[in-house]
């Protein structure tokens, strides 16, 4: 018996948005912008599948998210993230693992990290200001690791690095038979 999978999205300068739409395309499921989701409509589902952005070190609507999962009575969730942070940062990336999710729920929640990029031209006005400063402090530091210089790089203007070839480890899992 095939399982009823929906992509639930929060996306706020489309990044997560089009890994959303690649991963239903992918799997021939429906989409939804998080905002749509109710718990009802989740409950009809067999696996709901979570996409966010990554901000300010956090995973962005998760929180409320769980709260409605919980609340749908939803058991089977597999989370994604998208970010600026390339996927190379292995390190970094399990930092942030360790940091949004419990023990327990890095254990039980599938998740996978999605390199996307930056837009400043979609960020919220907040946003904008807060990665100018980080920019800007970051341009005036002396003696900077490989690490800030790189941050330095990335956060300097608007990129795009997504690519449908990020979201390949989370398809694959999808379509395999360890999801049934």
């Amino acid at each position: 018996m095939e399982r009823k999978i929906i992509i639930v999205y929060k996306s706020s300068t489309g990044f997560t948005k089009k890994y959303a739409e690649w991963i239903a395309g992918e799997m021939n499921c429906p989409v939804m912008d998080h905002k749509e989701a109710t718990a009802e409509t989740l409950s009809q589902y067999d696996l709901v599948v979570f996409g966010s952005r990554a901000h300010a070190g956090r995973i962005d609507g998760y929180e409320k998210a769980k709260k409605l999962f919980e609340k749908s009575g939803l058991k089977n969730i597999v989370l994604f993230v998208t970010g600026a942070t390339p996927i190379s940062a292995e390190d970094t990336i399990e930092r942030f693992w360790n940091q949004n999710l419990t023990a327990d729920e890095r254990k039980r929640i599938p998740h996978f990290y999605m390199p996307s990029g930056l837009c400043y031209e979609k960020m919220s006005f907040p946003d904008k200001l807060m990665m100018k400063a980080m920019a800007s402090m970051m341009k005036k530091k002396k003696d900077k690791t490989p690490y800030e210089q790189e941050l330095e790089r990335s956060i300097a203007s608007s990129y795009d690095i997504s690519s449908p070839r990020y979201m390949g480890p989370l398809v694959k899992f999808l379509k395999s038979a360890s999801v049934t």
